[in-house]
């Protein structure tokens, strides 16, 4: 990858992939030295910090327009590129941060369980992959790192060693191979037909046919199934439901998004937002996400198991983010990555929360959750915080993002976008509310003794630390002076469009 004018040639990205890679190799090596097992805990907090601050250090640089990249003559014949533009340190930093929140989280989790190494290396490997999509230089170094976080985080699925893990994380599996083998095909087609699949060197797709239409169903395909779009979900609810919650929230916070980011690489960096809509395909999208949005929030109110819920209603509310992307206009684009960010901080906090009821009380339906509101308000008060994030009013995060998602519809002309967002938002609330309401003014009923006979586990400071720091991300933000995820997503937006 040739360098261009102010671009800085720099291992930084790599090292950022590279980090929590070591840290969990490290702590496989330290497993088996009685002496040095203490160290573990200091790895896995050490493989989630480096990234977000080598990401801080470079974030000023790259803000003022500068492009961090390093390219490795391996594997043609695109070979391996890394690549940090202002997009790619949003993200950067988003996912290192959030998985060093999920960490400290884990750790307290996880501790007095067996298994826990093999949780903690295969947390870090599905991480490192994460960062190594968002930091990748071609579609080809991402759909390297894209098939290795999925397959890191199979292993993450069937960590309870259940016949439901098992059967969640074959589901997984199975769907990951079609992802794998559409992403594979639709990048042949992009490489056969251009010969180009850097980012950021501008559009290589110029005259339309039916082989690149191919393409993009199976980029839609393959990403799409990452992010959880119907019909492309089957794999998410059973999955969630079966996985420790850790696992639960670095997929609904991270990997998630990654499907996502996968997208948003096609549409800018591969066939060009006028190309497609010169060709109407983005109507599909448009399509498939209204109604993930539906169906996602229907299939949530009738949910009894609360981690169902939570998983149903993220395949809803990532579909804010597909829509976004499928509207092509500057404000669109904004309120996407926007939600992103919210989306991340709300339904962390979410599934946080939920794990931490189940860890105190072993309760995971919602109609027994009557008095766990009075047993753990702290939880509850974010739990209640996130939900009404969900909803969308001021001043949360959510409220943002639908509002520039809604002046994206005004922009194309599809006004009825904003009823179908207005919609979704009253039934945020009628799946969400229920579960605060019951829990602070239903019947108190005790918490389900242990074999021991006591309470399954007090939760400490280290499972509600990182619950207050999402809660609070849910609207800090809007209350400052300068919103500044707001400022640099604008950016990013303008320098597209």
């Amino acid at each position: 990858m040739p360098s261009l004018g102010s671009d800085i040639t720099s291992t930084i990205p790599v090292w950022a992939v590279l980090a929590p890679f070591i840290a969990a190799c490290t702590i496989y090596i330290v497993s088996y030295i009685p002496c040095l097992k203490g160290a573990r805990d200091h790895l896995v907090i050490t493989g989630t910090s480096t990234p977000l601050l080598l990401a801080a250090i470079i974030y000023p640089a790259v803000a003022s327009g500068k492009i961090y990249f390093k390219h490795f003559n391996i594997l043609p014949p695109v070979g391996l590129a890394f690549r940090i533009d202002k997009l790619g340190i949003f993200m950067g930093l988003l996912f290192s941060f959030f998985a060093l929140v999920i960490a400290v989280y884990m750790l307290s989790y996880f501790r007095g369980k067996e298994n826990t190494t093999r949780f903690y290396i295969f947390f870090l490997l599905a991480a490192a992959g994460c960062l190594g999509v968002v930091f990748s230089g071609n579609m080809f170094t991402l759909f390297l790192f894209f098939e290795f976080m999925s397959l890191m985080f199979f292993a993450l699925v069937a960590q309870e060693a259940t016949s439901k893990a098992y059967a969640a994380s074959m589901k997984f599996f199975f769907m990951t191979i079609i992802a794998g083998v559409s992403l594979f095909w639709a990048i042949s087609i992009i490489y056969r037909v251009t010969g180009n699949l850097d980012f950021g060197t501008g559009s290589p797709v110029v005259i339309g046919s039916p082989l690149l239409l191919t393409a993009f169903i199976c980029y839609l395909i393959g990403f799409g199934i990452k992010a959880a779009l119907v019909p492309l979900h089957l794999w998410m609810p059973d999955a969630y439901a079966a996985c420790p919650i850790p696992a639960a929230a670095l997929s609904s916070m991270i990997m998630l998004k990654t499907g996502v980011y996968g997208l948003i690489r096609v549409f800018y960096d591969l066939y060009g937002p006028d190309f497609i809509r010169g060709n109407g395909w983005q109507q599909i999208i448009l399509a498939l996400a209204a109604f993930s949005i539906i169906y996602g929030s229907m299939c949530a109110l009738v949910q009894d198991d609360l981690i169902r819920r939570l998983a149903y209603s993220g395949i809803a509310q990532v579909s804010y983010i597909i829509l976004g992307l499928a509207m092509l206009s500057e404000n669109a684009f904004t309120g996407l990555l926007y939600h992103i960010m919210a989306h991340a901080f709300m339904k962390g906090c979410l599934f946080l929360c939920a794990g931490a009821i189940i860890m105190q009380t072993g309760k995971r339906k919602i109609s027994e959750l009557g008095g766990v509101g009075l047993e753990m308000p702290l939880v509850m008060i974010a739990f209640t915080i996130a939900g009404i994030s969900a909803v969308g009013i001021p001043p949360f995060n959510v409220f943002i993002s639908k509002w520039y998602l809604s002046l994206g519809a005004l922009d194309i002309q599809q006004p009825l976008i904003i009823v179908l967002l207005l919609v979704s938002s009253i039934m945020n609330a009628a799946y969400y509310l229920p579960i605060s309401i019951t829990a602070f003014f239903g019947s108190h009923k005790r918490s389900i003794p242990s074999p021991e006979g006591n309470t399954v586990e007090r939760i400490g400071p280290e499972v509600t630390l990182p619950i207050i720091i999402l809660a609070l991300g849910a609207f800090i933000f809007t209350l400052a002076p300068q919103n500044w995820p707001l400022n640099l997503i604008k950016d990013i937006a303008q320098n597209i469009f």
